[in-house]
């Protein structure tokens, strides 16, 4: 399975890491939380999100948190984490290659 590290093409914003099945599959996640023509994308390597130091048991009571819909506080309440691997050489990466996704599917510019 592919991960893909995307951001907005003209403030170079991140947007997230994607680890999806195809570009059909990363556009619908995109789509979910900007507008995908504004994006652009880099395949990196495989990758984690490690939790360093003690840790709380899994799964995390979703009542305790303060939004269902924000996984911030869901990663924030089990323990302090980091990247790992590729994913966080994907954020320090200069050479790292972007592939706009209007160049890949036909996506309407202007799209709502």
């Amino acid at each position: 399975m592919p991960n893909f590290l995307v951001r907005i093409i003209d403030s170079k914003e991140a947007v997230g890491i994607f680890a999806v099945s195809d570009i059909d599959d990363l556009f619908y996640w995109i789509d979910e939380v900007t507008d995908v023509s504004a994006c652009e994308f880099a395949e990196i390597g495989s990758g984690s999100i490690i939790w360093e130091g003690p840790a709380k048991a899994i799964p995390v009571d979703l009542d305790e948190m303060p939004d269902d819909n924000d996984p911030t506080p869901v990663l924030d309440s089990i323990g302090e984490h980091a990247l790992g691997g590729m994913w966080f050489n994907g954020l320090t990466q200069t050479d790292l290659e972007f592939t706009p996704c209007a160049d890949v599917a036909d996506i309407a510019a202007n799209d709502p």
